[in-house]
């Protein structure tokens, strides 16, 4: 054993009890982007045109509704066009395959045909940048304050007087108010991405979201819950505030924000390598040592012990964790024997069937994951 190996299990034993009830390992990949944005490096932010932006608020009583429509000036909408631009930008600047620059020329522009027009006319003065993304928002925004309205049995229990007498269940239908406010929202969101020279638009997707909550309101099983809060006030229990729900809804600004961070994710996916963050299973009959070393991704500690262990009687569960340490260091070849052995030795377990999937996926997609990061290596 080396003096690496013998240093990081010293650092780990201290936490061996701690480590070992956890059933996960986390395992950082990369995924190439699914458009070949190789020639593309330095991209300008441009205009996020905002096409319509409607919000109202409805409010019911006594049967009646009204419907208010917000009023948006225009610093309000041009506050909602940068925050959606904003969130997109964060998004696109969490990976290091794009160099972002903000340029007043390109995000002065008033909208995508003029951007169009600018770059066709080559008329641009910024140097250096190989494309603009430039976007379209669609918001529509309700708000409802009301109430449900529903007709109950409900059972009345009369204690009986001093002389014993007149004790019974009355049953009265009773309308119950249960006042509910909510929120629904929906966005659409065009990204594209337009290449300079020569000009073409390299990727465009127009994706939507939406988002519906309630709090409040008329719940299922609330003739039950009736029941039983009466009963307990009948036998002299305190009720218990602790369970009553204490959801919030969104706000308009929050509601935006979410909807533009869910449509970017997916455009991002497609024009830039990006991580993900996998929670690997781990096998408990597993070495106890090696478990500990994986879920502090010591992996090379891992590997050296491993080897060890599987030298002298190669368990499934020990060839399952030295395949995935090879997985985390990017050794593919090794990890695919080393799984191979293990799912042959247990063609029943899922999790190794589900570990040479994952592997051979990782290893169609190497190749263009290379290429792509190979063409940032000259930046």
């Amino acid at each position: 054993m080396t003096m690496n190996s013998r240093f990081a299990l010293g650092l780990l034993g201290a936490g061996l009890l701690l480590l070992s009830g956890c059933a996960t390992a986390r395992l950082t990949v990369q995924n190439p982007a699914e458009i070949d944005t190789t020639a593309i490096r330095t991209v300008a932010v441009g205009h996020f045109e905002v096409e319509r932006l409607e919000s109202r608020v409805t409010t019911e009583r006594n049967g009646n509704w009204n419907s208010l429509p917000r009023r948006f000036t225009p610093e309000q909408t041009a506050a909602i066009s940068r925050a959606v631009r904003a969130r997109v930008i964060n998004l696109l600047t969490e990976t290091p395959y794009f160099q972002v620059v903000f340029t007043d020329e390109f995000a002065a522009l008033e909208n995508d045909a003029a951007l169009q027009q600018l770059i066709s006319a080559e008329g641009y003065t910024t140097q250096g940048v190989d494309a603009v993304l430039s976007g379209k928002v669609w918001v529509e925004v309700d708000r409802f304050d009301g109430v449900d309205l529903s007709k109950e049995a409900l059972t009345y229990f009369r204690p009986p007087n001093r002389q014993g007498r007149g004790g019974q269940n009355l049953t009265v239908e009773e309308v119950i108010w249960w006042p509910y406010k909510a929120v629904r929202g929906s966005m659409a969101l065009e990204l594209k991405m337009t290449r300079l020279a020569p000009t073409r638009v390299v990727a465009t997707t127009l994706d939507s979201r939406t988002y519906g909550h309630r709090i409040g309101g008329s719940p299922s099983g609330a003739l039950e819950g009736l029941t039983g809060s009466m009963a307990a006030l009948t036998a002299g229990q305190a009720s218990d505030e602790a369970g009553l729900p204490t959801e919030i809804l969104p706000s308009f600004d929050q509601l935006i924000a979410d909807l533009s961070s869910s449509i970017a994710a997916q455009f991002v996916k497609r024009v830039a390598v990006t991580e993900r963050t996998l929670n690997l299973t781990l096998d408990a009959s597993g070495d106890e040592t090696a478990r500990v070393l994986m879920q502090a991704q010591a992996w090379n500690a891992a590997i050296e012990r491993l080897q060890q262990v599987t030298a002298s009687a190669p368990e499934p569960a020990d060839l399952y964790h030295l395949g995935l340490s090879f997985e985390a260091i990017g050794d593919y070849g090794l990890a695919r024997g080393s799984y191979l052995q293990a799912w042959r030795a247990s063609p029943e377990n899922l999790t190794y069937a589900q570990a040479l999937g994952r592997l051979e996926r990782l290893q169609r997609e190497f190749p263009q994951l290379r290429k792509q990061l190979q063409s940032r290596e000259t930046q």
